[in-house]
C-alpha cells in the first residue's frame, strides 16, 4: 500500500508518478540487477473516498481488477465496488451451501452406441438456492474455482457419486460407471489419490465404478505429479477420461503421458456433423488416434438423430447429449436403468398353461 500526498492528485499525475519513480529503477541484490514489475489499482481523495480506509478497499478493488484484466494500472470505478460485493455475497452463499447441504447431484447418461443402452453416467453439479430455486452452474462454478472452495465439494461430488453408485450395485441397477468431474486444484491437493481411493471403496467390480473426468489444461502445471497419483487410482479400477479433448494445446503429449482409458470429444466438434466438413474431419481424426491409443470415445452434445448416425459409422463408442436425456435427478436415472434391465425369462418347468 503506497500513499501518496498530492496537491494536484488527478488521475494522469498518479499514474505517470507510478511509471516514472515507483518500481522505475533497477534493483541490484547480491549482485544481480533485478527489474520489478507490478500491477496497480489506484483510489483517490475525495473522488473515491473520504478516509484511509474506504481508499484502501477500493485500490484494492481496482488492483483486483487489474490483475484480472491483464492491466498495469486501474483507476478504481464503483462499478468495480458493485461487482466484487456481489462476488463476496456469492461466496458466502456457497460456503453455506455446502454447510446446509444445498448442493445436489445430476446425472446425464452416456448411451452405447450399438446396444443404446446406458453404460455410465456424467455427475453434473447444482445448486439449489433457497431464495432462487435451481441456480446454473455457470453462475457458481467459476466462483468455486478462484475461491479454492471447488476442493471441499469436489470431495463432497466423489462422495456422493460413489454412494450412489453402490447404492444402484446393491439394486441391481446397471451395470453403470460414474464421471465425475475433478478439477486441477484437486488433483494437486498431496492427498488427491488417498481421499478418492478412500471415496469409491468398494465401488467398482463387475462393470461398476468411477471415472474421473479431467480437462487437458488442467493437467499441465504438473504432469508428472498427476501422472503418478492418476495411475495409482487406475490401479484401484478407476478409468481416466480427457474431458473437451481437442481444445487443449498439447493433447498427443498428454495421451503419450499420462495412464488415459477415454477420450470426451467437445461438444463444439460435434454441433458441426453430419454436415460440415471440417468438423467430420476432425471428429473422424479424434476417434482414430483414440483407436490407436486403444481409447474409448465418448461424444458430447449429441443433440439429432443424424449426429448420431454419423458418429456410428465412424465407430465412436459413446453418445452424450439432449438427444437421449438432459442431466436429471438420480431419482429419475434410477427408472431409466430400472427400464433397461433384462427382463428374466421364465424357465419352462415354471410355466402354467
Amino acid at each position: 500500500m503506497l500513499v501518496l500526498s498530492q496537491l494536484e492528485s488527478s488521475a494522469e499525475n498518479v499514474t505517470t508518478l507510478l511509471e516514472s519513480t515507483v518500481f522505475h529503477e533497477v534493483f541490484h541484490i547480491e549482485g544481480r540487477a533485478l527489474r520489478a514489475s507490478f500491477k496497480s489499482g489506484i483510489a483517490r481523495y475525495p473522488v473515491d473516498g473520504q478516509d484511509g480506509n474506504t481508499l484502501a478497499q477500493r485500490a484494492e478493488a481496482a488492483l483486483k481488477q487489474a490483475k484480472e484484466s491483464g492491466e498495469q494500472y486501474l483507476h478504481y470505478q464503483i462499478q468495480m465496488h458493485s461487482d466484487i460485493a456481489e462476488r463476496l455475497s456469492l461466496e458466502h452463499k456457497l460456503r453455506a451451501a455446502l454447510d446446509e447441504q444445498q448442493f445436489l447431484l445430476h446425472y446425464q447418461p452416456q448411451i452405447h452406441i450399438a446396444t443404446g443402452r446406458i453404460e455410465s453416467v456424467e455427475a453434473l453439479l447444482r445448486w439449489h438456492d433457497p431464495q432462487q430455486g435451481l441456480q446454473h452452474p455457470a453462475l457458481f462454478l467459476p466462483v468455486l474455482e478462484s475461491s479454492g472452495m471447488i476442493v471441499a465439494v469436489g470431495e463432497w461430488v466423489l462422495r456422493k457419486a460413489a454412494e450412489d453408485c453402490r447404492r444402484w450395485r446393491a439394486a441391481g441397477l446397471g451395470p453403470v460407471r460414474v464421471a465425475v468431474n475433478v478439477s486441477a486444484q484437486q488433483i494437486r491437493r498431496r492427498n488427491f489419490a488417498e481421499y478418492v481411493h478412500a471415496a469409491a471403496a468398494n465401488c467398482g467390480a463387475g462393470g461398476y465404478g468411477l471415472d474421473l473426468e479431467i480437462t487437458e489444461t488442467g493437467l499441465l502445471h504438473d504432469v508428472e505429479g498427476a501422472n503418478r497419483k492418476l495411475r495409482e487410482l487406475r490401479a484401484a479400477g478407476m478409468r481416466i477420461a480427457i474431458d473437451d479433448f481437442g481444445t487443449g494445446y498439447s493433447s498427443l503429449g498428454l495421451l503419450s503421458k499420462l495412464p488415459v482409458d477415454v477420450l470426451k470429444i467437445d461438444r463444439s466438434f460435434i454441433s458441426g456433423l453430419p454436415s460440415d466438413r471440417a468438423s467430420v474431419t476432425l471428429v473422424s481424426s479424434i476417434i482414430g488416434l483414440a483407436s490407436a491409443f486403444n481409447l474409448a470415445v465418448v461424444a458430447e452434445g449429441v443433440e439429432t438423430t443424424g449426429q448420431l448416425a454419423l458418429l456410428g459409422k465412424l465407430k465412436c463408442k459413446y453418445s452424450q447429449g439432449y438427444l437421449h436425456s438432459r442431466p436429471v435427478p438420480a431419482a429419475e436415472l434410477e427408472r431409466a436403468l430400472a427400464a433397461q434391465a433384462p427382463r428374466l425369462r421364465r424357465s419352462p418347468s415354471t410355466e402354467t398353461g
